[in-house]
């Protein structure tokens, strides 16, 4: 049992590296299928969610190379930054959506 939680031998890691896109990109497709069933302001706010989504995907996917010094990068410049920078877009998005969420059944004033 400790094999299976310690994240340098675990295959799970390998597992869930793998499923975690997967999932996302068959929600997008369904999102993608019936998303001409939603009101347009819904579908303003299920739009940014999407986004904080894939911003988190691409940091989540940037985690897995960590540094990235394999590819070029080194430890001043590394894919930390940009790692930072999908999480940063994606608290972004996330808020947006609050924010519209917030204003989805205002009524005008006349």
């Amino acid at each position: 049992m400790v094999d299976l939680l310690d994240y340098n031998t675990s295959p799970l890691v390998l597992i869930l590296k793998i499923i975690v896109p997967l999932i996302f990109f068959v929600v997008l497709g369904f999102y993608v299928f019936t998303r001409r069933y939603y009101s347009e302001k819904m579908r303003i706010v299920i739009d940014s969610l999407i986004l904080f989504a894939a911003f988190a995907l691409i940091a989540g996917g940037l985690r897995i190379f960590a540094d990235g010094t394999e590819f070029g990068f080194t430890k001043e410049y590394s894919l930390r930054w940009l790692q930072s920078l999908g999480y940063v877009a994606a608290s972004g998005c996330f808020i947006l959506a609050g924010y519209r969420l917030l204003h989805l059944f205002e009524v005008e004033k006349p």
